[in-house]
């Protein structure tokens, strides 16, 4: 009897922690289920920022190290009454510059592609009030680029028959980010002014180009 009553004891006493295991591996589900999409996005966003971070980081690098003068890329030509009849691009030295800075973005990615982006839990619950809070969690990213440049003129009005000439260098990047098994594309885009400088006299519409 004494046996029985023990072996009943002990059954219960299994079958107690083999039901609050499964609770607590239920409820660890349930909140993983709720918490991995914000946890994601909340990582992507920081990805985002570390992509942006990297392409700025490029061409900044770049402009201060080799960055052209004016006259290196445009010749302002004007007629024997020195009117302006046109203005010229050097479409070699444009393109070898573009190269120079492509390059650099994609050699940011491609000599990190990985990062660890840590992210709280208590961010990722969505309460504002456990913002920054809780253990925090390491998300591995990893990065693919792949950049495209473009030069922009751009005339602004600098005062009575002056006009304000700005090269603008547009940078596209896609990133295509491996978020645990997810690829998540992403494109970064801003610009930078290449060089500038103010003509006086009327300037044509038409760029014309070597």
């Amino acid at each position: 009897m004494r046996y029985r009553r023990f072996y009943r004891r002990k059954n219960s006493a299994v079958f107690g922690i083999v039901c609050v295991l499964i609770v607590l591996l239920i409820s660890l589900l349930l909140v993983d289920a709720k918490l991995r999409p914000a946890v994601y996005e909340l990582a992507a966003l920081e990805a985002y920022s570390v992509s942006s971070e990297r392409v700025n980081s490029a061409v900044e690098r770049i402009l201060s190290e080799n960055a052209p003068l004016y006259s290196d890329l445009v010749t302002v030509n004007y007629s024997n009454s020195n009117i302006i009849t046109g203005i010229t691009t050097d479409i070699v030295g444009m393109n070898v510059f573009k190269s120079q800075v492509t390059n650099a973005i994609d050699s940011e990615f491609s000599e990190s592609p990985e990062t660890e982006i840590p992210i709280s839990l208590g961010t990722a619950s969505g309460v504002v009030l456990f913002s920054g809070l809780g253990p925090k969690v390491n998300i591995d990213v990893g990065f693919v680029s792949s950049t495209k440049t473009d030069f922009k003129n751009v005339f602004e009005s600098a005062g009575i028959n002056q006009t304000q000439h700005s090269i603008m260098l547009n940078v596209e990047t896609t990133v295509i980010l491996n978020l645990a098994g997810r690829r998540i594309p992403q494109t970064v885009e801003t610009s930078f002014c290449v060089a500038q400088t103010v003509i006086v006299g009327s300037v044509p519409e038409v760029t014309v180009n070597k």
